[in-house]
């Protein structure tokens, strides 16, 4: 992989080394990530910017950035101005789109300086990309958000057209593309048609802008019409389908995330006795039980109580009482572990997927993914060998 991110990594024998001190990690399969922006790729034949906001959805914001710039992909779309200015820190070189507000003069400057594509719906936003640009001797450029019905930001649909021949004509700015975003109702054709009657009432005045886009992960799979020049996928891009319906979509993916830590206490436990805070577990006979150093603070939810799921030396089982900030207990009966024994909390395939752990929560995939903790460390695989890692632990 010729990329210069990886290239300054520890070798796959270094990161080994540094592994056999974690309680607790993520490894992130590249290759799976590689496979699903493919299979996208195929399904929509359009341009794909890859949704890396929010750490990119858990997985890492730098690693994955890093390795989709160098299966090709030249946009990529961040949540926070300092997500793209990291990625710019990285030495990557991919388009940006960043979607944050800004509010100071620095700000509008770092976007101009760095070359980030500026979300904008106000006057007064791109009048100051204006003017950062003509103070840089730079061009800022732009994606126009427009509002077609979702009602969160934007320049409204009937405003649009004149908003953006405003923007397309200020000195030093550059627009790049007009997008919007689907309610998630795949029946409700307006949205789409007001989207493209902005474009239309734009070629009319002679006004040809190269990107027009509407589709995040669920257009991208159900609703071929909002596909147009762009699509944006965002959970789909690392393998996870966001709800059930989406099983329907001929888009097959691969989880790239795997969620692992290491036993940290093994003991006896009688019957009768309770487990964890509350004693919201009692032994009903006598037990091996296995602390494992990780909780919710890494990102387990607490609603896991008594219901979780672990791979311990080839067996699933049982979580066995509360979820504690920094402890999950587990039930080591049949099993051989000790202590720093490998187990899997969050798998690939099985019964503790991303998917079935979230169920089993009460909770959305999405939230899930955004509650993995930052500080916990993360493995980058590729060809079955650690490749990149992200490790505050040292």
């Amino acid at each position: 992989m010729s990329n210069a991110y990886f290239e300054n990594q520890p070798s796959p024998s270094e990161i080994k080394e540094r592994m056999k001190g974690y309680s607790s990690w993520l490894e992130i399969d590249l290759d799976n990530l590689g496979y699903n922006l493919d299979q996208i790729s195929k399904h929509v034949g359009v341009t794909v910017m890859a949704v890396v906001k929010n750490n990119a959805y858990g997985h890492g914001i730098i690693p994955v950035t890093a390795y989709l710039e160098s299966k090709g992909v030249e946009w990529c779309m961040v949540a926070k101005l300092y997500e793209a200015q990291k990625i710019r820190e990285a030495g990557l070189k991919l388009n940006i789109l960043n979607m944050d507000v800004l509010f100071t003069e620095t700000q509008y400057e770092s976007v101009v300086k760095n070359g980030i594509t500026q979300c904008v719906y106000t006057k007064e936003d791109a009048e100051k990309l204006a003017k950062a640009a003509e103070k840089l001797g730079k061009d800022a450029e732009v994606f126009i958000k427009v509002d077609t019905g979702l009602n969160r930001i934007g320049v409204r649909h009937s405003e649009a057209a004149d908003f953006i021949e405003y923007v397309h004509k200020l000195k030093g700015v550059a627009v790049k593309g007009i997008f919007s975003t689907f309610q998630q109702n795949t029946e409700d054709k307006s949205m789409l048609a007001k989207l493209l009657a902005v474009d239309e009432e734009l070629k009319k005045r002679s006004i040809n802008i190269p990107i027009r886009s509407m589709s995040s992960t669920d257009a991208t799979f159900h609703n071929p019409d909002g596909w147009l020049d762009l699509v944006r996928p965002g959970m789909s891009l690392y393998g996870v389908y966001p709800e059930k319906k989406d099983l329907s979509a001929s888009v097959d993916l691969k989880q790239a995330l795997s969620f692992k830590a290491r036993i940290e206490y093994v003991k006896d436990v009688s019957r009768g006795e309770g487990v964890t805070y509350w004693g919201k577990y009692v032994a009903p006979k006598d037990m091996m039980i296995g602390t494992i150093h990780a909780g919710f603070y890494d990102g387990i939810p607490r609603e896991m109580a008594n219901v979780g799921r672990i791979l311990v030396d080839g067996q699933y089982k049982s979580s066995l009482g509360s979820v504690s900030l920094n402890h999950y207990l587990v039930d080591l009966d049949g099993v051989d572990a000790e202590k720093g024994t490998v187990v899997e909390i969050i798998g690939r395939k099985g019964e503790n997927t991303l998917s079935k752990t979230a169920e089993t929560a009460g909770w959305m995939v999405y939230s899930l993914l955004n509650h993995l903790h930052m500080n916990t460390p993360r493995v980058y695989y590729k060809n079955g060998e650690p490749i990149a890692l992200i490790d505050f632990t040292s």
